[in-house]
């Protein structure tokens, strides 16, 4: 098995991940599908912010990650507005606490800076590290928001619960908890113990989104040529892929832990609720999922 990247250095995933979202930002506004003016702070390897030096660039970056696998920009850019759309259903609902479990390069704090909202970004120090020393850089006055809350935190290691209660997180009001682009990259046990902890941390009615990767993606057994493509590279950058679901399984661990499943989505879904283009999408890969649940 393909060692597990340490903590020495803020992750990969987490940098690709904004590099999308700010080329998607860069798109003329008839074709764009996200607006995500901060992701482009977060991208600083050279050849990556390449493709923020202009539009056509951010095409041609976008039009590189569609060959290798299809389908997966769609995805990365579509579930932010999957999540979005939890976020605001819960704070509808009087939810003021939102948990990023993997915060990674998210942006939901400086996006919902004006909100009442409190922000809780989990993550291993290294990232955690990286994004503060980014946002001090070139957003000075949000990386000092009082409504944001920065919990380091090491999923196959520390406690998540008592580090939330550490940090101030209240267990007895409802929360709103996004573990994006997570899942894919731990252990059963420990996506196991997270759970738990999530199950004794959030107070009823909480709301829980996630995603996940098939589980035939982790051996490389996957149809999609595009899925063992990104399985590969993410191996040989130190973050392999350990762990996916299939539906039915993924609805079954989750209510062992008291989340009852409310709605998933895959690529071609997502692409017909917040996209209007000609393009099919169901013609390309389709081996992720978002899911939203609720806390019995």
């Amino acid at each position: 098995m393909t060692r597990r990247r340490l903590d020495n250095r803020a992750s990969w995933t987490a940098q690709v991940c904004a590099a999308q979202r700010a080329a998607e930002t860069l798109q003329p506004s008839e074709i764009r599908r996200l607006d995500d003016p901060y992701a482009r702070h977060f991208v600083v390897h050279p050849v990556l912010r390449a493709a923020q030096f202009h539009p056509l660039a951010a095409r041609a970056f976008i039009s590189m990650i569609d060959r290798q696998s299809p389908n997966l920009h769609t995805f990365i850019v579509l579930r932010v507005r999957y999540v979005e759309d939890v976020y605001r259903a819960a704070l509808d609902d009087g939810i003021d606490q939102i948990v990023l479990l993997g915060a990674g390069f998210d942006t939901t704090s400086l996006r919902w800076a004006a909100s009442s909202v409190t922000v809780f970004e989990v993550d291993a120090p290294s990232t955690l590290s990286d994004k503060r020393t980014l946002l001090d850089a070139h957003l000075p006055s949000p990386a000092d928001n009082a409504r944001t809350v920065w919990v380091p935190c090491d999923f196959e290691h520390d406690q998540l619960q008592q580090r939330l209660l550490d940090c101030g997180f209240d267990p007895a009001r409802p929360c709103v908890v996004a573990w994006i682009g997570v899942t894919m990259f731990l252990t059963r046990e420990a996506i196991a113990a997270t759970l738990a902890d999530l199950a004794a941390l959030c107070a009823p009615h909480s709301r829980l989104v996630l995603d996940y990767i098939d589980e035939d993606v982790v051996t490389e057994a996957s149809r999609w040529a595009g899925a063992r493509r990104v399985a590969r590279s993410v191996a040989r950058r130190g973050e392999p892929y350990r762990t996916g679901f299939t539906q039915e399984g993924i609805v079954f661990l989750l209510a062992q832990h008291g989340f009852a499943c409310t709605d998933h989505a895959r690529a071609p879904s997502l692409a017909q609720r917040y996209t209007s283009t000609s393009d099919n999408p169901a013609k390309g890969d389709d081996w992720l999922t978002v899911c939203a649940a609720r806390r019995n």
